[in-house]
């Protein structure tokens, strides 16, 4: 039953995950810039999760540990949220989300380098793969906008690079409260950006809302029962189950604004969507960080 749970609970994760280009998208409209949007979802994330950890009691990172944390969220999770959230401004929110699946292969790909890991044929089958995958994908947006296609591809490789990083030090370190410093080091790289460039907020309530359900949805909502569905189904499960995200991003997208994607995409969705799958079956890596 606990596994049951769990798996309902990755699905939430994915789900809340999944919404967030929409969110994105409402707010974008009102003229809230990436800058602004970013300092407001870690910040308003931080404050809501902080307490959480707090009445749990857990333990807080120490030493090296937290040093290592805090650049994580000041490069890592910066570096893969400014790559994600400016793609979501120049190409469809759909091929953002399918690019960002190429990491679990670019993580397989650094781990034999840097890692030591050792590359089975499971692994270069599903390289194969996602490389298939991401020139149907690509072909398809590469006409109208290479810097998008350019940051979505980025996205994956700032938090392949964030994983490895951040796999022996999650260990040691209770990943709940290690993703809180995570989030307030980001939250302070944005929010000495938006020093830079000035605060945008929105110009209406619909824009407010997005941003609102960015932070506790697609921030709080999803980290919470990622690492509570991990703990139940375990990180197979929620690294496969995961891929459910983009899924849900071409969903609403087509319920929301009439957006389908073309017999190429859909084809190297999959392919993408599989090797991740394969990756995740044999995989070495730890999956419980946060994510975007």
């Amino acid at each position: 039953m606990e596994r049951f749970w769990g798996i309902v609970l990755i699905l939430i994760s994915a789900a809340s995950f999944g919404a967030m280009p929409v969110f994105a998208h409402f707010a974008y409209q009102e003229g809230v810039s990436v800058n602004s949007l970013l300092f407001f979802r870690f910040f308003i994330a931080f404050l809501m999760m902080l307490p959480i950890a707090l009445v749990k009691k857990l333990e807080f990172p120490r030493g090296q540990d937290l040093l290592i944390l805090i650049t994580m969220g000041l490069v890592g999770y910066a570096g893969v949220s400014y790559c994600f959230f400016n793609a979501l401004t120049l190409i469809p929110a759909a091929t953002v989300s399918t690019l960002l699946y190429l990491y679990p292969i670019i993580v397989a790909t650094l781990s034999v380098w840097i890692l030591k890991t050792p590359l089975t044929r499971i692994k270069i089958l599903a390289l194969f793969l996602a490389l298939g995958g991401i020139v149907l994908v690509v072909g398809v947006e590469a006409g109208t906008n290479l810097k998008g296609i350019s940051l979505g591809i980025c996205a994956p490789l700032f938090y392949s690079v964030y994983i490895i990083t951040g796999a022996r030090v999650m260990k040691r370190n209770d990943v709940f409260f290690s993703s809180i410093v995570i989030i307030g080091a980001a939250a302070a790289f944005y929010f000495f950006c938006s020093l830079k460039t000035g605060f945008f907020l929105p110009s209406g309530v619909e824009g407010s809302l997005s941003i609102l359900s960015i932070a506790l949805v697609s921030t709080v909502l999803a980290i919470y029962t990622f690492f509570m569905g991990v703990n139940y189904a375990g990180p197979v499960n929620a690294s496969m189950l995961s891929t459910f995200e983009p899924v849900t991003t071409v969903f609403i997208f087509y319920l929301a604004f009439g957006q389908p994607i073309g017999p190429s995409q859909t084809a190297g969705t999959i392919l993408i969507l599989v090797s991740a799958v394969m990756v995740a079956l044999g995989g070495k890596y730890d999956g419980n960080l946060a994510k975007e």
